[in-house]
């Protein structure tokens, strides 16, 4: 019996050093689209959390963002605005259509993310439509839980 459990743990041991279930390995993308006319066309995001290499969540953030039924013309112009590993991203928005406010961040904490997408967005709104942004959405990797 001791021995199966010193297997067991040797094993896991092997795991965690090998990175296959450490929570390091928890990488997220953030991608964005847009025209040169947002109030009219809006814009797009697509985000990836919690995926296994960077590379799955840079390609699963940007098919997210063109994916993204809102705003059919800025979906078309999605990019990669950033990827991220123990991290947290913001999108803010003024929720109001046809207004131009939105911002987005990445940031060491959810809070600083928080800050910098409402600074963004509060920079895009014009001054009649500041005080309207709001987090639309913010999430940190599960390294940072």
């Amino acid at each position: 019996m001791s021995r199966m459990i010193a297997v067991n743990a040797l094993g896991a041991l092997l795991l965690l050093m090998t990175g296959a279930y450490s929570p390091a390995a928890a990488f997220g993308a953030l991608a964005v689209g847009s025209t040169s006319n947002v109030v009219k066309d809006g814009v797009a995001f697509g985000t990836a959390v919690n995926y296994a290499t960077e590379a799955e969540a840079r390609t699963s953030a940007i098919d997210y963002c063109k994916k993204f039924k809102g705003a059919p013309k800025a979906a078309a112009q999605c990019r990669l605005v950033g990827s991220f590993n123990a991290e947290c991203y913001a999108i803010s928005m003024d929720p109001k259509a046809g207004t131009p406010g939105a911002g987005w961040a990445i940031a060491a904490t959810k809070t600083i993310a928080e800050q910098r997408a409402m600074e963004n967005c509060k920079a895009t709104a014009g001054k009649d439509r500041r005080e309207f942004c709001e987090i639309a959405e913010a999430k940190c990797d599960d390294v940072k839980k």
